[in-house]
């Protein structure tokens, strides 16, 4: 019994023995350098050409629509054709819009005839006042004469040169005079009265005149709304509606685009985004014309990037517009921007991403630590401009896999092999 057991406790021991010998072989397995290749930050000339895949887009795209609510009758235009700007493309219903234009316009005509009948009045009783002015003018004349001679005849009749009745004659005509401007001034101010009636009634008629006008003009506009034009030269790019649909300011019937400003829309990796300016030469493949390139220039750079492919989109215009274009049609772009000189480049293959943009992993003492670098232009020889972030002769890790995490920021490694610098350094 005795042996057996020192048997067994002699196999633990070697078990155990055996166990630490691999930990210690793992640990030391973990703990050994990570190996990697390099490559050398350098000084540099730059001829970038970018690439971008995108579509033929339209830079003009309306949507022909009513501006009213009716009943589609006509759709005069289909799909591919070509339109003017202003052509009539579509028309609704207008009996309705017809019939209240018929009595906006008699209702014009009631109003100026209403207006006509007002001034006739006015200048009538204009007239009449006229005659009341001269009456008056007329009567004061004669009152002031039939006093002047009563008080003639008062003198005379003092002087005995007269009788009583015929002084008193005299003055009862002066009397009479008086009394007789009472009544014309009267009838001077009624007729003045009726004249400022008159002119108010027809500053009312004159207004209704200019109501009539502007519902007639609303309504004919309306009317003419019934007929819909295109708002631009362009070609029919789709047909939503067909006559007897019901239509409402907003809903489409065709959609038009001008054809002669078709540009291409091209995504752009951020990281190359950098060098593009407005005005660059690029170079547009088309996928129907095959084997050929047109020329095109940067004329638009969005500043909005999509947060998912982290691509920016760049417009490029045609500066030689084939024939036949397709709006939609698959195309590619290489964008050259303007090169540079004796700049600081990078490996493309050193680049990583990090949550706070590009970044390279040097190699320093053994150990890995991680540069944030701006980069600028990047040509098609796999070389990026750095900006900031990195300088000439450091080594930086190339294609670095699994490593390319900013968690192994301090990380040992062991150089490789370090690839032999194929630049134009000077």
């Amino acid at each position: 019994m005795n042996r057996r057991r020192l048997w067994r406790i002699a196999k633990m021991l070697l078990g155990l023995t055996l166990l630490g010998a691999c930990g210690a072989g793992a640990v030391l397995f973990l703990l050994r350098p990570v190996p990697v290749r390099v490559g050398t930050v350098v000084r540099r000339d730059l001829a970038p050409a970018i690439q971008g895949v995108g579509t033929v887009e339209a830079r003009a795209v309306v949507q022909i629509g009513a501006k009213i609510t009716g009943r589609l009758t006509a759709v005069l235009v289909d799909q591919g054709d070509t339109v003017r700007a202003g052509q009539v493309v579509a028309r609704l219903e207008d009996a309705e819009l017809a019939a209240q234009t018929a009595q906006a316009e008699a209702s014009l005509r009631r109003a100026a005839l209403a207006t006509a009948a007002q001034e006739a009045a006015l200048r009538k009783a204009q007239a009449a006042l006229g005659t009341t002015e001269a009456q008056v003018n007329r009567v004061r004349a004669t009152e002031a004469l039939s006093r002047v001679n009563a008080q003639r005849w008062r003198q005379l009749f003092a002087e005995g040169g007269v009788s009583r009745v015929e002084m008193d004659a005299r003055t009862t005509e002066a009397d009479v005079a008086t009394s007789e401007i009472a009544n014309a001034e009267a009838q001077r101010q009624t007729a003045r009265e009726e004249v400022a009636v008159l002119r108010a009634g027809l500053e009312t008629s004159r207004q209704d005149v200019r109501v009539a006008e502007a519902t007639l003009a609303a309504v004919r506009i309306r009317q003419a709304d019934a007929v819909v034009r295109s708002a631009l030269a362009g070609v029919v790019i789709s047909r939503e509606l067909e006559p007897g649909a019901t239509v409402s300011p907003g809903t489409p019937i065709l959609k038009i685009a001008d054809p002669a400003g078709a540009w291409v829309t091209v995504h752009v990796d951020e990281r190359e985004t950098g060098g593009i300016r407005i005005g660059d030469a690029a170079e547009i493949a088309l996928r129907s014309l095959p084997g050929r390139t047109v020329p095109g220039r940067v004329v638009r750079i969005r500043r909005e990037s999509d947060r998912v492919t982290e691509q920016l989109a760049v417009d490029v215009a045609f500066q030689e517009r084939p024939v036949r274009l397709t709006l939609g049609e698959q195309a590619e772009a290489t964008i050259r921007p303007e090169g540079v000189q004796e700049v600081t480049a990078v490996p493309l293959s050193a680049l990583i991403r990090t949550p706070d943009g590009p970044a390279a992993f040097v190699v320093t003492d053994g150990r890995l630590r991680l540069r944030p670098i701006r980069i600028g232009l990047v040509d098609p020889e796999g070389w990026a401009e750095v900006r900031d972030g990195l300088r000439p002769d450091e080594r930086v890790v190339l294609a670095p896999g699994r490593l390319a995490d900013p968690k192994n920021d301090g990380k040992r490694v062991r150089v490789e092999n370090e690839q032999p610098t194929t630049d134009k350094a000077q």
